[in-house]
């Protein structure tokens, strides 16, 4: 698969599955040996499976009223893209041992992911001031 059309595909990731709630489309775009490692204070960083993320995806939603995710840069090399981003969104739910602020909260992030024949095999995620943005 092109460089081109892996980043397209994270892109539709981005813009459906996260910001609208299209989760058939990690279905679509995820093998299901999917593995993914990020951040969790409350539980392991690394978990496998298309229905374990798609609840983490879903415990952002309810963490986060209205919660939106903007792309601002995506760099493919091979079979990896990586893209920088921010989401915002009223933290009004609990996350990772947070208890809610009732606030607007930005966070920065990084996401990176390996295609292997097409599909997303493995990301990493990271956030650059969620705990920050979280504790005030």
């Amino acid at each position: 698969m092109s460089a081109q059309k892996n980043k397209a595909t994270i892109r539709l990731i981005f813009e459906e599955a996260f910001n609208q709630g299209k989760l058939e489309l990690i279905d679509e775009n995820y093998l299901p040996e999917y593995e993914f490692d990020a951040p969790n204070p409350s539980g392991p960083s690394l978990n496998s499976g298309r229905e374990n993320f798609k609840q983490r995806v879903r415990a952002f939603s309810k963490a986060f009223a209205d919660v939106h995710y903007n792309v601002q840069d995506i760099v493919t090399e091979g079979d990896l893209v990586v893209t920088r981003f921010a989401f915002g969104g009223f933290h009004r739910g609990p996350f990772q041992g947070f208890s809610p602020t009732e606030k607007w909260t930005t966070v920065n992030g990084i996401h990176c992911a390996r295609f292997v024949d097409g599909k997303i095999k493995t990301t990493w995620a990271g956030f650059t001031n969620i705990a920050e943005a979280l504790s005030a």
